[in-house]
């Protein structure tokens, strides 16, 4: 595993904080976090280093499902605006 998903409640909010580098293998951990969150739910991306091409893809798969997008880095906000 190569990312540490942290689920904080912060109502009416669920914030989901991804660490480290999402990669293909992480898609499923990220999804199901994803989806036994309550409400409305944020990606803190802050410690985010590095996505590949799935872990963009699922990203951007998220967002299109509601999730907002807080504290990317420049680097990830250009991956997840960038069409591959």
């Amino acid at each position: 595993m190569t990312i540490r998903i942290t689920k904080t409640a912060d109502a009416p909010q669920t914030v989901l904080k991804v660490d480290g580098r999402l990669k293909a293998d992480d898609i499923e951990e990220l999804t199901r976090a994803y989806q036994s969150a309550q409400g409305a739910t944020a990606l803190d991306l802050s410690e985010l280093q590095s996505a590949d091409r799935a872990g963009v893809e699922i990203l951007r798969e998220l967002v299109s499902m509601g999730a907002e997008v807080r504290s990317a880095s420049p680097y990830i906000e250009l991956l997840l605006k960038t069409k591959s």
